[in-house]
């Protein structure tokens, strides 16, 4: 579910993996290290992660409490915002203005404040249950499906006007989406919960979406990210045990993060370059590799990490994770990157 800033710059990782179409991260440090802060978030699921660097504030979204919770970006807890039946998906307005949440249960996008932290509106977009979100060419795009193999992809302008679905449809289950700046009018789209598992690179043709690149990518896809330049996607899924990137215009292998097990996030840092993973398998959960680097700098036990629950702070120093173990609270992890 990203789309939410965490974008890679991949200039200096280019040349790391010119020589070679697939590499991997063999270095690892001696030990892991204790999550910096963890903080217990008023929440019994998890469903995505935003982080608004301006007005210092992490969105967490979960779709059994039909809430968001807030805390500031040390992890003490803001507020809570409730009565957004089964939030879902979170991102960022362009402007920083606006956190907009998918509401799986009504069939709309609300709007959130970023200053004032209220609802601001919620639009209408059919009675589809509405999941993940992203933003491209000022358009907000989201996946839905409430029934199996009922799914697809709609969008609607960021004033709530011209809402309409069928852009893709026939999809197994809500796709992942991902975009990012540096390709206006690209959009990464990976089905989650099948093996094998499509990925697909869509672009914006006239009023619709065109197919661009698919393949497969690994079983159980979990996570998808464009790097910042737009160059490459990142994918985490249960197998291969990487992190896989693929350039953005074929879908050609470009390179591997060597995770661990069962790889379920990723995310990048749009001021460093620095990539974060994240494996839900025992151990460590949680690697850092610095940007041009397929070799892990810092790595954490991050317990019962979540799918698609990493997101970078300001300045590439922080990095949220979010995990819970069963009956107990969800947790919000905050990591010295």
């Amino acid at each position: 579910m990203h789309n939410r800033s965490r974008w890679l710059t991949a200039t200096a990782m280019t040349a790391a993996l010119l020589s070679t179409t697939l590499l991997s991260a063999t270095a690892l440090p001696a030990a892991a290290e204790p999550p910096q802060v963890s903080v217990s978030l008023a929440l019994t699921s998890f469903s995505d992660i935003a982080v608004d660097a301006a007005h210092g504030h992490v969105f967490v979204s979960s779709k059994a409490d039909h809430a968001v919770a807030v805390t500031d970006l040390s992890g003490t807890a803001v507020t809570k915002l409730s009565n957004l039946p089964g939030a879902r998906g979170l991102v960022l307005s362009p402007d920083g203005g606006t956190v907009f949440v998918a509401l799986s249960e009504y069939g709309a996008i609300a709007a959130l404040d970023t200053l004032t932290l209220t609802e601001r509106a919620r639009y209408p977009v059919g009675e589809v249950c509405p999941a993940d979100l992203a933003i491209t060419n000022g358009r907000l795009y989201f996946s839905y499906g409430c029934t199996t193999w009922g799914a697809g992809i709609g969008r609607v302008a960021l004033d709530g006007t011209g809402a309409r679905t069928g852009l893709a449809f026939g999809h197994y289950s809500p796709q992942q989406l991902a975009t990012t700046p540096a390709r206006p009018g690209l959009l990464a789209a990976a089905q989650p919960s099948l093996s094998p598992s499509t990925l697909r690179v869509l672009r914006e043709e006239g009023d619709g979406l065109a197919v661009q690149a698919t393949r497969d990518a690994g079983s159980n896809l979990a996570d998808v990210e464009f790097s910042t330049d737009g160059t490459q996607v990142h994918a985490a899924a249960g197998a291969p045990y990487s992190i896989q990137s693929y350039t953005s215009d074929t879908l050609a292998v470009r390179g591997s993060y060597n995770t661990g097990p069962y790889p379920v996030a990723v995310s990048t840092s749009a001021d460093t370059g620095a990539l974060a993973a994240g494996t839900n398998s025992t151990g460590t959960s949680v690697r850092i590799y610095p940007a041009g680097s397929l070799d892990v700098s810092r790595s954490y036990e991050v317990p019962d990490l979540h799918l698609a629950s990493l997101a970078w702070g300001p300045g590439g120093q922080t990095v949220y994770a979010v995990g819970n173990r069963f009956g107990q609270p969800t947790q919000l992890y905050v990591l010295n990157a």
